[in-house]
C-alpha cells in the first residue's frame, strides 16, 4: 500500500514538473484580442499620443483612439483604460482635440494583424503590420508615410465650419500664428484643406 502511494505521488510530480517547464505555447499576433492589439499600439505610439499640440500646449494623460470606417464594428470590442481613452467621433469634435489616433481597418493576415491608422498631429499615415516575437507585440511599417495636406483635410473634415474655443488642443494646433498661446485665431475653423487657411 505505501509502496503505491509512494508511485502515485512521484507520478503526480513528474507530471506537474512536465507541465511546468513544457515550453508556453506560441502566439500569433491573431491571437490577441482587438484591445491588447490596440492597447500595444497605443502604447508603441505615446510619444506622438501623449504629446501636446504644441511646445507650449499641455500634454495628454491618455492617448485618445477614434475608430473609423471599417473598424467603426470593433467599437464594442474596446474600452477606456488608464492610458487611453476610446472616444466616439462625436465626443473627440466636442472636446476639440488635435491629438488622436484614428484606426479605419484591423484585419488579419495570416499569424499577423494589419492596423490602418492615422495620427494627424504629426501628418503621418500608413498601414502596420503586427506580429508576436517571443511573446512580445511587434509594429513594423508596412506602408507608411507623411502627409500634411492629409492631416488638413483630416482636421477640415472633422473640424470645418464649427466655433474655435480658445484654450482646447485644436485652439493651440490651429493658433500657430502670432498671438496668445491657445487662443483662437479666427472664430470658426476653415472647411478648406489649404495650406493658407490651415
Amino acid at each position: 500500500m505505501r509502496t503505491w502511494q509512494s508511485l502515485r505521488v512521484v507520478v503526480l510530480a513528474c507530471w506537474a514538473l512536465a507541465w511546468v517547464c513544457a515550453p508556453a505555447q506560441a502566439r500569433d499576433a491573431s491571437d490577441y484580442s482587438t484591445q491588447e492589439l490596440v492597447e500595444a499600439l497605443t502604447q508603441r505610439l505615446s510619444k506622438t499620443l501623449r504629446a501636446g499640440p504644441t511646445r507650449d500646449a499641455p500634454g495628454n494623460d491618455a492617448a485618445i483612439v477614434l475608430l473609423e470606417g471599417k473598424a467603426l464594428a470593433l467599437q464594442p470590442r474596446l474600452r477606456s483604460v488608464p492610458g487611453m481613452r476610446v472616444l466616439t467621433q462625436a465626443q473627440l469634435v466636442q472636446e476639440q482635440r488635435a491629438v488622436f489616433l484614428i484606426i479605419s481597418q484591423l484585419g488579419m493576415q495570416g499569424p499577423d494583424i494589419l492596423i490602418d491608422f492615422e495620427t494627424p498631429s504629426n501628418a503621418s499615415f500608413g498601414t502596420l503590420r503586427v506580429q508576436d516575437q517571443a511573446g512580445k507585440l511587434v509594429f513594423k511599417n508596412e506602408d507608411r508615410y507623411r502627409s500634411s495636406s492629409g492631416a488638413r483635410a483630416t482636421y477640415a473634415r472633422l473640424y470645418g465650419g464649427l466655433p474655435c474655443r480658445a484654450g482646447s488642443e485644436m485652439a493651440y494646433h490651429f493658433g500657430y500664428r502670432p498671438g496668445p498661446a491657445g487662443e483662437c485665431p479666427v472664430q470658426h475653423f476653415p472647411s478648406s484643406d489649404s495650406a493658407f487657411d490651415w
